[in-house]
């Protein structure tokens, strides 16, 4: 008996089938999803754990930052534009040690009287120095204090062991005042070791470029033939931009560390705050090196507490250093680039201005929603950056170069104290309290609009791109 568990009766056979011509809804939804989910969780770069957090505390802290970075990437991309200038704030300070050495070595006079004085304190400082050179000069090369080992640094990769007291997490800043200190030897991990500890998977980034390279491709397709594009595809195009931007800031920063580097010292942290001084005599808010830096701003140590929400991490010292410490960019060429970047994210919505959306009722509330989301960015972009300049002293300084007003030079350290306890001032948080909600409120409309668009589209939002008619042919 033949088996006849396939139809055969026509006799007919297909060999190679294309595809049929255009494209459905779950064609535009699987792209744009697919392309969300790799923009936002595989170009997210978190700081180092704590030591007792499970897998399922990383996965949803990684599923909120997500969150996040879908509500407002560009807020997630001034983040990673902050790190890397404060990486490249942390090479230009350790390359300062060997200018300390070098002045050492001019100015102490093994006969000088006045030698005794000090030489204890300078033997000290000198032998650290020669030390940190070897190590930075000498046959490992690769361990050369590099943008790559700030952000292992700023993101929580060390943490400090003092002799009889409990460990906790260090910056590079705070690093390099212990190196100067004599207190912990200088770092012999090298940029490789650093990069063996990442997470980073070539495949998936080199999935993220591609997805996102053929989704630039299909969107500029679209344009040059004019074919209608959702506005779900513009949202996703801004996702795309706001990724490659981030990848280029953080391409230096390891991804998804779990084991920090330990740095004991010989010396418990009540001797590191007596020998300090009266610098360190305040309690300490986050470590007990919060008189090198304490961290702030940050949203979830010093914002929630006051709006009375639940802050996070309560154990003290911090157990890892947080994800939302407020970049301080500077009046620079970054900061520069940041707004005009904002403000180009921004003003990519407005290309659905004239999109053909359900009802008049949804495209009015888009344009109004493009226009506070823009609105909203330059304000709190405003506000940020003055309070930048008040903290720092850059408006005096300025001041006094333009008036040659010698008021830049009085700012002495009780005012640059009082400044940093009123690192975010109450008119601030007046102000940008009420912005920062109006512009969620928009934002929100604009993510849940994209969605709900997508039951009543233009006819030609489902045809493909005739990739035949870019080639030239007689």
């Amino acid at each position: 008996m033949a088996f006849t568990g396939n139809d055969t009766s026509s006799g007919r056979r297909d060999g190679w089938v294309s595809q049929p011509d255009g494209r459905g809804t779950f064609d535009i939804l699987w792209s744009c999803l697919i392309t969300i989910f790799l923009c936002t969780w595989v170009s997210l770069h978190l700081n180092v754990p704590a030591s007792h957090e499970e897998y399922r505390h990383l996965f949803f802290r990684k599923m909120r930052w997500m969150v996040q970075a879908i509500m407002a990437p560009e807020f997630v991309l001034a983040f990673a534009i902050g790190q890397k200038v404060e990486a490249k704030k942390s090479v230009e300070q350790f390359r300062d040690l060997h200018l300390l050495r070098e002045n050492t070595s001019r100015t102490v006079d093994p006969a000088s009287p006045r030698r005794s004085c000090w030489q204890g304190a300078g033997d000290r400082v000198s032998s650290l120095i020669n030390k940190v050179d070897m190590k930075l000069h000498g046959e490992q090369k690769d361990t050369r204090w590099s943008i790559r080992h700030a952000f292992y640094a700023n993101m929580g990769g060390f943490v400090l062991h003092p002799r009889e007291s409990a460990a906790f997490p260090i910056n590079a800043k705070q690093l390099h005042w212990l190196i100067k200190q004599g207190y912990v030897e200088y770092p012999t991990i090298s940029s490789k070791a650093i990069w063996d500890k990442s997470k980073a998977d070539g495949f998936q980034k080199s999935l993220t470029c591609l997805q996102t390279g053929w989704f630039i491709i299909q969107i500029v397709g679209r344009a040059l033939q004019k074919l209608p594009i959702t506005t779900l595809e513009i949202t996703t195009l801004s996702f795309v931009l706001c990724t490659l931007v981030m990848f280029t800031q953080w391409a230096n920063k390891p991804l998804d560390v779990e084991s920090p580097t330990v740095l004991t010292s010989n010396k418990s942290i009540a001797e590191i705050l007596i020998e300090a001084g009266p610098a360190a005599n305040q309690p300490f808010k986050q470590t007990p090196l919060d008189f090198i830096d304490n961290q702030s701003p940050s949203w979830l140590t010093e914002v929630q507490p006051h709006l009375r929400f639940r802050a996070g991490p309560r154990m003290r010292p911090l157990p890892r250093l947080t994800n939302d410490r407020f970049p301080v960019i500077g009046a620079g060429p970054d900061a520069v680039f940041l707004f005009l970047f904002t403000m180009a994210y921004c003003g990519l919505h407005f290309v659905a201005w004239d999109f053909s959306f359900p009802s008049i009722l949804e495209r009015n509330l888009w344009r109004a929603s493009s226009i506070t989301i823009a609105a909203c960015a330059f304000i709190l972009w405003v506000c940020e950056t003055y309070q930048d300049g008040h903290r720092l002293g850059r408006w005096e300084r300025w001041y006094a170069k333009l008036f040659h007003d010698d008021r830049g030079g009085r700012i002495n350290t009780m005012e640059k104290t009082r400044r940093n306890r009123r690192f975010i001032p109450v008119w601030e948080v007046v102000v940008m309290t009420p912005v920062t909600l109006i512009y969620t409120i928009a934002r929100t409309y604009i993510v849940v609009e994209v969605f709900l668009s997508q039951r009543s589209l233009p006819v030609g939002a489902f045809n493909t791109v005739q990739w035949s008619e870019f080639v030239p042919h007689f």
